[in-house]
């Protein structure tokens, strides 16, 4: 695990995935008090740059620098079963990426029905832009074409260098390939422990 005191406090690494929407990036004070404002409900679920799988909030307090808020006191039972339907997979694979001008290939880090954080060193398009992508991804058996949106590109080289794509179409047998992906990543992270 990344240890908080390696990021700045005022750099906007956090997100959280709550009623089936990712938000952020957040700063860590901001995402802490969205915590502890029960903006976002208990049951959901951070990220920060540099981790490779969400976990769920209660687990995240420390690394929030905030207490435990009342009520978020889970036993090691529970948080297993939470993170056993962690929004994102961790992969590996291969991600072409273009917008008809620029391509680069890289490769997948983790994925989820709503996106995929694709790790390359070419910062060769903006926050905002809507490219296309072909993804081929161990776990899949099948590769699949989507348009995505640029939400960040980390250079910070601490932590996976690459985009944080958001998909904007999405078939939907690749959806339920990709939830299905998820569902067999939380079940294998259950079983290990």
């Amino acid at each position: 695990m990344i240890e908080s005191s390696q990021t700045s406090s005022n750099e906007a690494v956090w997100f959280m995935y709550a009623g089936g929407v990712q938000l952020g990036p957040f700063t860590t004070e901001q995402a802490g008090q969205l915590v502890v404002r029960k903006a976002v409900a208990p049951d959901s679920f951070v990220f920060r740059v540099g981790w490779k799988d969400w976990r769920p909030v209660e687990e995240c307090c420390e690394e929030l620098g905030i207490p435990k808020p009342a009520g978020l006191a889970p036993t090691a039972a529970a948080l297993e079963e939470r993170r056993a339907v962690a929004p994102r997979a961790s992969v590996g694979g291969r991600v072409v990426i273009h917008n008809n001008g620029n391509l680069t290939i890289g490769a997948g880090v983790n994925i989820s029905a709503t996106g995929i954080f694709v790790e390359t060193n070419e910062p060769i398009f903006s926050v905002g832009e809507k490219l296309k992508l072909s993804v081929k991804v161990e776990g899949m058996e099948q590769p699949f074409n989507a348009v995505a949106q640029v939400v960040r590109y980390n250079s910070d080289k601490r932590f996976p260098v690459g985009y944080g794509l958001r998909f904007e179409v999405l078939s939907d047998r690749a959806k339920a390939s990709i939830q299905q992906l998820v569902d067999e990543a939380n079940i294998k992270f259950a079983n290990a422990k």
